[in-house]
């Protein structure tokens, strides 16, 4: 049966308005040490299916033996109207964790699960299939979540809003530094597991384990399906193919390729994602939403080239350097291509680092693990979409724990006109740090002066916040896109409050960004 755009609503709304009710006591209950200490997750929706996912505790901590679960999905927030069921197993072998990918649903519909064991049921979670067509699409943009450095007051803010359609994560969903390395949290009482930093498969589990016990990113989970990608920080810092600027052999870290299948491997148990077959990193994959918005999700981490020195002039220009290999550029292009041959409206690219660029002419770049140190992949990726005229791109990173729009032309300094425009090929948004800390530059006393001073030398830059932590509300419809800032006023003080920012508007066909 179909039904017309204000009967969902309606349903929607009658099956989502009582639901956070339950809330509270569903938290404290998975607090409590019941089976269910992690809660509960969804993500990757399709119009057809979604993956569920949770993690039991063990009764015996010592013990390796399978545990046999029951999963249920339904209609209405009291699980009676069962649409989907089955059984599963997990065991030490996956660190207990669960996944279903549950097929066969309808499009565009809110649904519902849970999961029991031994006679004891998880938190009900709540999810929604993406639709066959839409004219509206809303979500939440988050990255940089650093357990010991603050409060995750960006999710408990999320968690309030009853109107997303999903979470998108662009990376640094933990951090794999030591406790006091890069956020010191036990004065707030919040010190990670290990506390040494993690560098074997035992030490992400761990990792993951401390983060998912927060009670706001469990509700964030609880009521919203995520899409996410890594960045550096699920393996180690500035890490690339190859390595990682934090690996190091010679203090007894091991070896790279063993660390990084230990990441990857807790990654994909720990993650609401839909995993594909085989040993090899695959992360990228495009999530479509009607025919409003395809989603494309790359990594630019796991696959690239090493990263150079800024003063390394052929390094910098070698064609040849990759921050995707070979085999995703390919996939990537594709997905473009196709995505305008379908008449999408938006095409979404959801990636870790800053795109645009901004080096001023003449002089190095500041930061090469950015786009920056990778011109030539950039020049790829522009000359495809200027070549192929795909249009209405919308870029989404995170990784710099600060606030900025752009626009993207090829060069900003020649044949690009900021009033209008003219020149651009795409917009990018980058959502500031959930609660890692901001860069030193914008927190200075100096901090408001180095504002003025970016906004002026870069023409394309059209939203500069620097000092906040928080997320980015972006809605799609037909005829434009809004982005809304949203910041957390203290992160080492538990909070759901926000402080509104800065908010601009594309209008679709325009490749421009404007304040509204």
């Amino acid at each position: 049966m179909s039904l017309t755009r204000r009967e969902f609503l309606w349903a929607t709304a009658a099956a989502t308005l009582s639901f956070p009710a339950m809330a509270q006591e569903q938290r404290e209950t998975a607090a409590a040490g019941s089976r269910f200490q992690h809660g509960v997750a969804s993500g990757d929706p399709l119009t057809d299916r979604l993956i569920i996912w949770t993690r039991v505790t063990p009764r015996d901590l010592s013990s390796t033996q399978p545990i046999q679960l029951r999963w249920r999905v339904g209609t209405d927030s009291e699980l009676r109207a069962i649409v989907s069921s089955g059984t599963v197993a997990t065991s030490a072998e996956r660190d207990y964790t669960v996944k279903v990918d549950v097929g066969g649903l309808m499009p565009g519909r809110p649904y519902f699960y849970a999961f029991d064991v031994d006679g004891e049921q998880s938190p009900i979670g709540r999810t929604r299939t993406f639709p066959a067509t839409a004219d509206r699409m809303r979500f939440a943009l988050v990255s940089c979540s650093n357990y010991p450095a603050g409060y995750f007051n960006a999710y408990a803010a999320i968690a309030r809003r009853l109107d997303l359609d999903a979470i998108v994560h662009v990376g640094d969903y933990i951090y794999e530094f030591a406790e006091g390395e890069y956020g010191a949290g036990a004065a707030i009482n919040r010190v990670p597991r290990p506390a040494h930093e993690a560098i074997a498969l035992a030490d992400y589990r761990a990792r993951y384990a401390t983060y998912r016990t927060d009670p706001d990113l469990q509700e964030a989970h609880r009521l919203f399906p995520f899409i996410a990608v890594w960045d550096d920080h699920e393996l180690a810092n500035d890490a690339w193919a190859g390595g990682a600027i934090n690996h190091n052999p010679e203090k007894g870290e091991g070896d790279w390729i063993t660390r990084r299948a230990a990441a990857y491997q807790a990654y994909l148990e720990w993650m609401p994602i839909r995993e594909t077959s085989g040993p090899a990193i695959h992360l990228y994959r495009t999530i479509r939403f009607g025919t409003l918005a395809d989603l494309v999700m790359i990594d630019t981490r796991a696959l690239r080239d090493k990263q150079v020195a800024n003063s390394d002039a052929a390094g910098l220009a070698d064609p040849k350097r990759t921050l995707m290999g070979a085999a995703q550029e390919a996939w990537m292009f594709e997905q473009l291509r196709a995505s305008q041959r379908a008449g999408t409206s938006w095409t979404v690219l959801g990636q870790q680092i800053m795109f645009s660029s901004i080096t001023l002419p003449g002089t190095r770049p500041t930061n090469t693990d950015q786009w920056d140190g990778y011109p030539a992949q950039r020049e790829r990726v522009l000359d495809f979409i200027e070549r192929e005229r795909i249009r209405n791109v919308v870029i989404l990173s995170g990784d710099a724990h600060s606030s900025w729009g752009f626009d993207v032309p090829r060069y900003p300094w020649n044949g690009y006109q900021p009033a209008s425009g003219a020149g651009s090929l795409a917009v990018e948004l980058v959502t500031p740090a959930i609660s890692s800390p901001p860069p030193p530059m914008f927190t200075s006393s100096s901090g408001s002066d180095a504002t003025a001073a970016l906004r002026v030398a870069f023409p394309h830059l059209k939203y500069l916040e620097g000092a906040h932590r928080g997320f980015i509300v972006v809605e799609l419809t037909r005829d434009r896109m809004t982005a809304d800032w949203l910041f957390s006023p203290d992160v080492r003080v538990r909070s759901d409050a926000e402080i509104a920012g800065g908010r601009l508007v594309c209008e679709r066909g325009s490749q421009h960004l404007q304040m509204a």
